[in-house]
């Protein structure tokens, strides 16, 4: 029978658990009990000391095993927690729970096909195991398996379908695979379910942006900026979409804010010098383009834009000796258009 004690408060409970168990300390219950107190103010260790001790007790006792396993995976200790949920599957093998929980910590460790296996085994034993659909489809994600992922996601969908995180991760599952309209709609369909989901807005934006679908994203990154402004990625993305419209005005209040937000911001700096490039403000080109090689040394296409500057302002010794930097670099890169680009634009000013 459970334990009851007076007061809810947590020092109470536990003397009261203390004593019962000074006075019966073979009390089964006891110990989960007092393990169950410890746990809900995260003293894992207390709690996992508990059910040692029950284990001693009684070493076929599957929940202890599957409590003991969720304390070591509270704890990071992710092996001990698998060996815990070997044990309760050893005496339960049709216990889906157990199979859920063992996959989750090896998703921990990143080891992502067993973590698949067992999901499928908890799947198996329950159809209609949203969670282990879920976390399969994070991990076929990690794998790079999208189409997997996003089946995986809808039959979440299926299950519950007002699921705002899985219509989100379905989105951003999406997105990856250039998916882009059922990205769109997923976003479309989590914000709806969660309106204040800023980053929902944010990757919505992102695709309106690939999709050069410009004023809304430009209307989405303001209602996060709205929401949140000290945001230094929502600030340069607006500016890069800015640039993309050739409004360079807004595109260097942006990139300007994200800098202020985020000094070591190097895309930041390169991307006002191309705006300030394109309205003719040279010397402030040159000094952004600076400033990200100064904080980012192997920025092939700072290099690159910084030759191209010199040489629009008719400086050919600098802008041969930026450009074969960014040759240099894109080589090493293994960017071979880019590089085939710089190396053309190189053979023609050695040849004027």
């Amino acid at each position: 029978m459970a334990i009851e004690w007076e007061s809810s408060d947590y020092q109470d409970a536990l003397r009261e658990l203390n004593r019962e168990l000074e006075q019966n300390p073979d009390r089964l219950d006891a110990y989960y009990a007092r393990s169950e107190l410890y746990y809900s103010v995260e003293d894992y260790d207390a709690g996992i000391k508990d059910l040692n001790t029950i284990l001693k007790l009684n070493s076929q006792d599957t929940l202890a095993y599957m409590y003991r396993g969720y304390g070591y995976g509270q704890l990071r200790n992710y092996s001990l927690a698998i060996d815990d949920y070997n044990n309760a599957l050893s005496l339960s093998p049709n216990y889906s729970k157990a199979y859920f929980n063992r996959g989750t910590a090896y998703h921990q460790l990143e080891q992502y096909q067993q973590a698949i296996a067992d999901f499928d085994a908890a799947i198996r034993l329950d159809p209609n195991y949203s969670s282990a659909y879920y976390n399969r489809g994070i991990a076929h994600n990690q794998l790079g398996r999208y189409q997997q992922a996003i089946a995986d996601y809808t039959e979440v969908i299926c299950l519950q379908p007002k699921d705002e995180a899985a219509y989100y991760n379905r989105g951003n599952t999406y997105n990856k695979a250039r998916q882009y309209p059922e990205a769109l709609a997923d976003y479309n369909q989590a914000i709806a379910l969660q309106p204040n989901d800023l980053e929902a807005y944010y990757n919505r934006a992102n695709v309106y942006h690939k999709t050069q679908v410009y004023p809304q994203a430009i209307a989405d990154y303001s209602h996060i900026i709205r929401a949140n402004p000290r945001h230094a990625p929502t600030y340069y993305n607006r500016g890069t979409t800015y640039l993309a419209t050739q409004d360079f005005s807004r595109a260097i209040a942006d990139f300007t804010k994200a800098i202020n937000l985020n000094p070591q911001y190097a895309e930041a700096y390169y991307n006002r010098a191309v705006a300030s490039n394109k309205l003719g403000e040279y010397q402030k080109a040159i000094a952004d383009h600076q400033r990200a090689i100064k904080l980012k040394a192997n920025y092939a296409e700072a290099y690159g834009n910084l030759g191209l500057v010199y040489q629009t302002m008719g400086n050919k010794r600098q802008a041969i000796k930026h450009l074969q930097q960014a040759a240099i670099l894109f080589k090493q890169q293994n960017n071979q258009a880019l590089c085939q680009y710089v190396e053309d634009k190189l053979l023609s000013l050695r040849s004027k």
